[in-house]
């Protein structure tokens, strides 16, 4: 069932996700060569007591820790680990979310690390946000979460990406996923109207591979990486459905 939202509900939720793209960003500038994903996942932590939230993802369906962080080949869902130290030059991807007077706020950004020219990973990340960005102006009364889906992979087939079809967004409110599914591939996507009060996290995925859903789950039991050990990227917005179209909630002004 598919919860729609008042502007009241919209105003918490609005709150919600500016804290998530705050504490994001605070997280990129301070990664560092040499710092874990465990490190990354204590700024999170403290920067959601700074203000008074609670991580979202913390315990959620028995998730470890309070931030997913993805390294290189791994695609989402990244357990936080002190064995793994980040490098220059490393893909991390981080996707977090907040709990805010009972609404839920979720985002997720990738960058490389360090001063790192390379034309294949900004190739890669560029590819990734530029199909949310398309996605984004799908979001639309009347269009469907199929559009959604066919702007995704059509952004990212131009860019000679493959995306991850079995994983996707999701609707987002009191809980932290909802209806509808909001695929990153037509081929299995819900046709879904959009309507006003909608409110949808949107996070397309990709990899270098040459095949879709080319990934396998490690033996932690959440982590996803590509089978074949090619760099991969991750973008998420959470996205508000108005009469005059979408509203980006989980941006910095």
């Amino acid at each position: 069932m598919v919860h729609f939202k008042t502007e009241e509900d919209l105003q918490k939720l609005r709150k919600a996700n500016k804290i998530v793209a705050e504490i994001l960003q605070v997280i990129k500038e301070n990664t560092k060569p040499g710092m874990t994903g465990v490190d990354l996942d204590e700024i999170a932590r403290a920067e959601a007591e700074k203000r008074n939230v609670k991580p979202a993802f913390l315990g959620l369906y028995g998730f470890p820790a309070a931030l997913c962080v993805s390294i290189n080949e791994e695609i989402v869902h990244g357990i936080p680990k002190k064995n793994r130290v980040i490098k220059e030059g490393d893909i991390v991807s981080i996707d977090f979310g907040v709990v805010y007077d009972g609404w839920y706020g979720d985002a997720a950004i990738s960058y490389i690390v360090g001063d790192v020219k390379s034309q294949v990973k900004e190739r890669l990340l560029k590819g990734v946000e530029k199909s949310l960005e398309e996605a984004i102006k799908q979001c639309k009364p009347g269009n469907t979460t199929k559009d959604i889906a066919r702007a995704i992979e059509e952004t990212l087939k131009e860019y000679r990406l493959s995306p991850i079809c079995d994983y996707g967004g999701h609707g987002i409110g009191r809980k932290p996923h909802d209806e509808p599914h909001v695929s990153n591939c037509v081929a299995n996507a819900e046709n879904v109207v959009l309507k006003p009060g909608m409110v949808l996290a949107i996070e397309p995925m990709a990899t270098l591979g040459r095949k879709k859903n080319h990934y396998r789950k490690l033996k932690d039991g959440w982590t996803v990486v590509s089978k074949d050990k090619t760099l991969s990227a991750h973008f998420e917005h959470s996205v508000a459905i108005t009469e005059n179209g979408a509203e980006v909630l989980s941006k910095l002004d």
